[in-house]
């Protein structure tokens, strides 16, 4: 009798320890986000705020933020037709070139006149010339012929009156260049392009 006793008493504290641990816990993954208003929480320096949404519009929308006039003060006035914000633009009309050519045609030195008479009625403007080829070639070979483009443009505005030393060169190659094109894509890519920037 006293051995069924015992028999009785360790099955009745087994199942005391199985049923207690079969107990229903949180669910740790949303007993993280439970605050008082029903709220996510946001970041703070202790990891979590209060949970009110007020927390969140007092600081304003990032994004937008406010506007620093003082670093568009010293934008030059001719170039305020552009209407760009960070002082360079393109308002010029690119340079076309033959296929592995570098000499200027007739029919664009009038795009080049245009930009000579504006770097002399604007003497603070400063002028990057880009020198452009088409996917034919090595790269190597077209940094080159982008370097002679971009180097024979600056020449013939310096002889039109322009500044050298206003005016920049930088050859982009084939870098840009639209791969296998057909010939009148392949014609687009073949030119001298130019960025005026506000100079200081």
């Amino acid at each position: 009798m006293n051995l069924i006793m015992k028999g009785f008493a360790l099955l009745a504290t087994t199942a005391l320890i199985v049923l207690s641990s079969c107990s229903k816990k949180a669910d740790p993954d949303t007993s993280l986000f439970r605050n008082s208003g029903n709220n996510l929480p946001s970041a703070s320096a202790d990891g979590f705020n209060s949970g009110t949404e007020d927390d969140l519009s007092l600081a304003g929308d990032p994004l937008l933020g406010s506007v620093n006039n003082d670093l568009l003060a010293p934008r030059s006035d001719a170039l305020d037709a552009f209407s760009d914000p960070l002082n360079t633009t393109r308002p010029f009309e690119s340079v076309y070139f033959g296929f592995d050519q570098y000499n200027i045609n007739s029919s664009e030195r009038e795009k080049l006149v245009e930009i000579a008479e504006f770097l002399q009625t604007n003497p603070k403007a400063k002028l990057l010339i880009e020198g452009y080829c088409d996917w034919k070639g090595t790269p190597a070979y077209n940094k080159s012929l982008g370097d002679r483009r971009a180097t024979t443009v600056k020449s013939y505005l310096t002889d039109l009156g322009g500044d050298p030393a206003r005016i920049e060169t930088v050859s982009i190659g084939d870098e840009s260049a639209i791969p296998n094109a057909d010939t009148n894509q392949a014609r687009l890519d073949r030119r001298a392009a130019f960025v005026i920037t506000k100079g200081i």
